[in-house]
């Protein structure tokens, strides 16, 4: 039930100056107004979260090695399979190249003894051995070409190089070695933290939109694709347990990066609810607030029962026309700001009107002008 707060009224509140229309040879101070309609809300959990790169990895050599070429720079764009280093692979280059000609050699040795075979010249037994060494060279060069690839260290996916500097030409380097990081920064996660109270709002496929902290912040919007199965359990003097949401979403300008911090929006919803601009809306002792506008025939009966209207003042607003607009005080129950409005959930009802200008210097039972034109 709607519940107006009514203040004193005096003669200096109840009929205050600096308007424009007269009425009973009183000015009154002019305002706009607004009228309580249907708004569009979507209630939402913030957070303040990491992004993570899908795809990164840590590049290693997977043999020894001396660097001897470094083909790459930091910040540069590799593909998948591109050479990063070369290491010294002059013995693997010799081996291979040994192989390849032993596995040739081999091979028409094989061709020749199975021709005479066919012709009977030759025994199934020693074609069969020419055979077995033709295909044991043939692997064996696959083998050392595989050794010698070792020594060209790739990219593993598509990405940006990261620190290269720590490596350079002449160092040796061992099978293992971090030699820098790749991330692929086209499609993040943003990993957040959610308050257990929150937790059962939260569901795969809702949208997420996030902004950075930067000026201008740089925006996106993605869909949540995990939400933990379990609960963080804190940890003596942490904060209560939350739970862990991962939301998926394309880089489209390229301008965020793995471990930046975002805001985070997530959507849980959506509704039509009574709405009231930001411009209306005071505060007292915490109480929200704000000042309805109706005739004063109807808010007579209110002003009267108030233990605080004085007769003197109540005699002033009996002599006005009873279309007079007067505004009171009118607490109101209201939930979280969106798009500079206030969904309503008490207080108000479709169709009232509020003042939307001059609002500090309003008292609740003073008549005004409202001004031509406003809502």
């Amino acid at each position: 039930m709607r519940a107006p707060l009514v203040v004193g009224l005096t003669l200096t509140v109840a009929l205050a100056a600096c308007g424009q229309s007269k009425t009973s040879g009183t000015t009154f101070l002019s305002i706009n107004t607004a009228t309580i309609s249907q708004g569009s809300f979507k209630p939402s959990i913030k957070a303040i979260s990491p992004l993570e790169s899908t795809t990164n990895v840590t590049l290693s050599p997977e043999t020894d090695g001396r660097v001897i070429k470094k083909l790459v720079k930091e910040g540069d764009q590799v593909q998948a399979g591109q050479v990063i280093l070369v290491l010294d692979n002059t013995q693997q280059s010799a081996q291979l190249d040994a192989s390849k000609s032993q596995a040739r050699y081999d091979k028409v040795n094989a061709e020749r003894y199975q021709f005479l075979y066919e012709q009977g010249a030759a025994s199934a037994k020693r074609r069969d051995a020419y055979a077995t060494k033709a295909i044991t060279s043939r692997d064996q060069a696959i083998a050392d070409k595989a050794n010698l690839n070792y020594k060209f260290v790739r990219s593993p996916i598509n990405g940006v190089i990261g620190d290269l500097d720590t490596v350079k030409i002449g160092d040796y380097v061992k099978t293992g070695d971090v030699i820098t990081g790749i991330v692929d920064n086209s499609t993040l996660w943003t990993l957040m933290e959610i308050p257990a109270s929150q937790g059962s709002q939260v569901k795969v496929g809702q949208p997420v939109q996030l902004a950075s902290q930067s000026t201008p912040p740089v925006t996106g919007e993605g869909t949540i694709t995990f939400v933990s199965p379990y609960y963080s359990i804190p940890k003596a003097g942490n904060p209560p347990n939350t739970l862990m949401v991962k939301a998926v979403f394309p880089n489209l300008t390229g301008q965020l990066k793995t471990g930046q911090y975002v805001a985070s929006e997530i959507i849980t919803g959506s509704s039509e609810q009574l709405a009231v601009p930001v411009q209306a809306v005071m505060m007292q002792a915490q109480q929200p607030f704000v000042y309805e506008v109706v005739p004063i025939s109807k808010a007579l009966p209110t002003i009267k029962r108030s233990p605080n209207t004085t007769a003197k003042a109540l005699k002033k607003l009996e002599k006005l026309p009873g279309n007079t607009p007067i505004v009171l005080q009118t607490k109101v129950q209201l939930g979280d700001l969106q798009n500079n409005l206030y969904p309503v959930i008490s207080g108000l009802k479709a169709g009232a009107k509020v003042a939307i200008s001059n609002t500090s210097r309003l008292r609740s039972g003073m008549p005004v002008n409202v001004s031509a034109g406003a809502n």
